[in-house]
C-alpha cells in the first residue's frame, strides 16, 4: 500500500472542486495520504485527489437490503440523483469520509461507490457505512457527508467471505486515516450544520 502526498499543482486545483454553496471557499486541507492498489495508474489517483474533500448530502432511500441481512454491515445509501451529480474524476471504488444523520454527531464513514461487481448490480450506487451501531434504520432522514480519501477500486471476489473480508479491511484502513491530525478539523466543518437549500434536496460541491 502506497502513501500519495498532496503536489501543490494538486492544491491549485482543488479551488474549483472545493466550491461550495452560499459561497463558502475552500476549507484547507493538511498534507494527507491515500492508501491504493499500485496497480491504479497514479495520474488517476491525482484526478480523484483533486476533488476530494468532496461534500455531498440526501435523503437516505433504501437500497438493496443487502448490508444488514448479508454482510452485517449496514449502510445508509444516497439516491441516484446524488451519485448522478459526483464528478466523474471520482472513479467507482472505496473511500473514507465523515458523515452525520439528521444534523447529529459525525462519525467515521467508509463508502462504496460503484456497482458492486460481486452482486452485479445495473444501478451505480452510492452506499456509506457510517462506524456506529445506530439503535434502527433512518429511512428518509438526511445525510451529509464528506468524502476525504481514497482506499481503493472495487473488485470482485469469489464467495461472499472473502468479500466481507475486504470490507472489513476497508474499515480498518478508515479507521486509521480518520484518526490523523490532517483530518481532524473535517470532524468540526460547519457544513454539518449549515442551513441545506431545501429539506432533501442535495447539496454538492459547486451546486
Amino acid at each position: 500500500m502506497v502513501n500519495l502526498r498532496f503536489l501543490p499543482s494538486i492544491l491549485s486545483s482543488k479551488v474549483n472542486c472545493f466550491r461550495r454553496c452560499g459561497g463558502r471557499g475552500p476549507t484547507p486541507l493538511a498534507k494527507s495520504s491515500v492508501p491504493f492498489l499500485q496497480r491504479l495508474k497514479s495520474s488517476s489517483v491525482e484526478e480523484i485527489m483533486a476533488c476530494l474533500p468532496f461534500y455531498t448530502q440526501g435523503e437516505i432511500v433504501k437500497g438493496f437490503g443487502r448490508g444488514s441481512k448479508e454482510l452485517g454491515i449496514p449502510t445508509a445509501n444516497l439516491s441516484e440523483s446524488v451519485v448522478d451529480s459526483l464528478p466523474k474524476a471520482l472513479t467507482t471504488g472505496i473511500y473514507f469520509g465523515l458523515s452525520n444523520v439528521d444534523d447529529g454527531e459525525v462519525y467515521k464513514t467508509v463508502l462504496s461507490i460503484g456497482w458492486n461487481p460481486f452482486y452485479n448490480n445495473t444501478k451505480k450506487s452510492l452506499e456509506a457505512h457510517l462506524l456506529h451501531a445506530f439503535p434502527k434504520d433512518f429511512y428518509g432522514s438526511k445525510l451529509r457527508l464528506i468524502i476525504l480519501g481514497y482506499i481503493r477500486p472495487e473488485m470482485n471476489y469469489d464467495s461472499l467471505e472473502k468479500l466481507i473480508e475486504a470490507i472489513n479491511s476497508d474499515i480498518a484502513v478508515a479507521k486509521d486515516e480518520l484518526d490523523k491530525s490532517e483530518f481532524s478539523l473535517f470532524y468540526n466543518d460547519k457544513f454539518f450544520s449549515m442551513p441545506a437549500k431545501d429539506g432533501t434536496g442535495t447539496l454538492c460541491n459547486g451546486n
